[in-house]
C-alpha cells in the first residue's frame, strides 16, 4: 500500500496483448515460475482455487476500476492469530533481508504508471528531502505492523494502519480532482507486492527455505492488505502459501518484469529521489546499484548475475548484454558486496545475527539521532515522526501541485 501519499510517467504498463501472448482473452502461463519452482506442478496443488491468469486479469480490468474496499477496520473472517503472530516475529530473524526486499519492491512499485501518477500528485517523493521524509515515515509504518500487538484495539498497530488508510483516502480524492486519478484497488495490490514480492518469490535466491517463513508472513500481508482497503478478490497474498504464490509469480511476470524492462526518466527521477533520500540514514545506497537490484529480483533480461538468475525457466541468450557492465566501479561493487552477503553469507545464524543487528542500529540512529539528516536538512525537518506524545497518529500535509 502507498504508506502516505503516492507519483507520474509518460511509459504506461505495456498492454498484455504486446507483452505476452493472449488467448481467448486469458494470457498464458509460463511452465516455470520465477521463484525456481514449476508452477505447473504447483497448479495442481490449486485446483479449488482461482487460477492465477483469471487472477491476473480481474485485478488488471475491474480492479483498476475500483477504490477503497469500504470495508470496516475489523478483522477478517479468515484471519488466524497464531499464524499472524508467527509472520511478526519472522521479521527479527531476516530484518536485514526483508528491508532490502521491501527497498527493492519500492524501487518496482515506481515503474507502475498508475501508482506514479498519484505519487507526482501528492508531490511527497520527487525530491530527495519529500522522499526522505515520505519514506521514513513508510519505514516506521511498516514496523508498526511488525512489533505492535494487532490483538490490542488501542495499540499502534491498529493507529498506524487507520491514519495510513486515511491517507490514501485523502491522496485518493484529492489526486482525482486534480485528474490523476484515484487509488484503485489495482493500484493497492500491486503496491502490496512492493512489500511481499521479491522477499517471497526472491527466496530462493537466498537459500531461505523456511516454508513457515512464507505461510505465515503471506498470511500477516494478506491480513494487512484487507485492513488497508484490498478486497480479498484483488488481494495478492491469497488462502495459502501455495495460492499467494502463483498470483505473486504471475504478477511479476507479467506486469513488474515488463515494467521495469521498459522505465523512463519520470522512473529514473522518482528512484533518484527515493535513493538520495534514504541515502540520509544509510550512506551505502547507491542509484544505480538499488536499480539494478530490483530488476534483477524481477528476471529482467541482462540484470542476472549469478549463473543460477537464469534458472527461472528462460534460455539463457549468449548475445544479452549484461548491464551490470555498464555501471561505474562503486556501483559494480555494492552490487558484489551485497548479493555476496545475501546469496552466499546470510544463511549463517551469526552473520545473520550481525547483518540484522545493523539494520536495528540504523533504525534507531533514523529515530532518536538521524545526524546525517540533521546535517542536510537542519533538526526540525530531520526528525519524523508517525505517531504524537500521546500517542494519536501524526497527520501528513499534502504538497498538491495546486497547493
Amino acid at each position: 500500500m502507498q504508506v502516505d501519499g503516492c507519483t507520474s510517467s509518460s511509459s504506461e504498463i505495456p498492454h498484455p496483448a504486446k507483452r505476452e501472448t493472449w488467448i481467448s482473452g486469458k494470457m498464458q502461463s509460463s511452465s516455470h515460475s520465477k521463484d525456481g519452482h514449476n508452477a505447473a506442478g504447483a497448479s495442481k496443488l490449486l485446483q479449488d482455487h482461482q487460477e492465477p491468469e483469471d487472477y491476473l486479469e480481474h485485478l488488471m480490468k475491474e480492479g483498476s476500476q475500483e477504490g477503497d474496499s469500504g470495508a470496516d477496520l475489523e478483522l477478517p473472517s479468515w484471519y488466524d492469530e497464531q499464524l499472524f503472530r508467527r509472520g511478526q516475529s519472522y521479521f527479527s530473524t531476516y530484518r536485514f533481508v526483508m528491508n532490502a526486499g521491501m527497498l527493492a519492491g519500492l524501487i518496482a512499485v515506481l515503474a507502475i504508471p498508475s501508482i506514479l501518477r498519484v505519487l507526482s500528485c501528492t508531490r511527497q517523493s520527487s525530491t530527495a528531502f519529500t522522499a526522505y521524509r515520505r519514506y521514513v515515515r513508510t519505514i516506521f509504518h511498516t514496523q508498526a505492523w511488525y512489533n505492535h500487538n494487532i490483538a490490542d484495539r488501542g495499540s499502534r498497530f491498529w493507529t498506524s494502519i487507520a491514519a495510513v488508510r486515511r491517507a490514501h483516502s485523502r491522496s485518493s480524492h484529492a489526486c482525482a480532482r486534480q485528474g490523476a486519478g484515484q487509488i484503485t484497488q489495482k493500484d493497492l495490490a500491486l503496491t502490496q507486492f512492493g512489500f511481499i514480492g521479491f522477499i517471497t518469490m526472491g527466496a530462493h535466491r537466498i537459500k531461505l527455505k523456511d516454508q513457515d517463513f512464507l505461510e505465515a508472513t503471506t498470511h500477516m500481508w494478506r491480513v494487512l492488505g484487507y485492513l488497508l482497503g484490498i478486497k480479498d478478490e484483488y488481494n495478492i497474498c491469497g488462502r495459502n502459501w501455495a495460492e499467494s504464490k502463483l498470483r505473486l509469480d504471475i504478477v511479476m511476470r507479467k506486469v513488474y518484469e515488463p515494467a521495469l524492462a521498459n522505465t523512463g526518466e519520470d522512473f529514473k527521477r522518482m528512484t533518484e529521489a527515493l535513493i538520495n533520500g534514504l541515502w540520509h540514514i544509510n550512506t551505502m545506497l547507491s542509484v544505480n546499484a538499488n536499480i539494478f537490484f530490483a530488476k534483477r529480483l524481477a528476471c529482467v533480461k541482462g540484470y542476472e548475475y549469478y549463473s543460477f538468475d537464469h534458472e527461472n525457466g528462460v534460455a539463457q541468450d549468449p548475445q544479452q548484454k549484461l548491464h551490470y557492465y555498464d555501471m561505474g566501479w562503486w556501483d559494480r561493487f555494492i552490487v558484489s558486496y551485497g548479493l555476496f552477503l545475501v546469496t552466499y553469507l546470510h544463511r549463517y545464524a551469526l552473520v545473520r545475527w550481525y547483518l540484522n543487528f545493523r539494520v536495528w542500529l540504523v533504525d534507531i540512529f533514523t529515530y532518536y539521532l538521524p545526524y546525517v539528516a540533521i546535517w542536510k536538512f537542519g533538526p526540525k525537518s530531520a526528525y519524523v515522526r508517525i505517531f504524537r506524545n500521546g500517542g494519536e497518529a501524526q497527520d501528513f500535509a499534502l504538497g498538491l501541485k495546486d497547493d
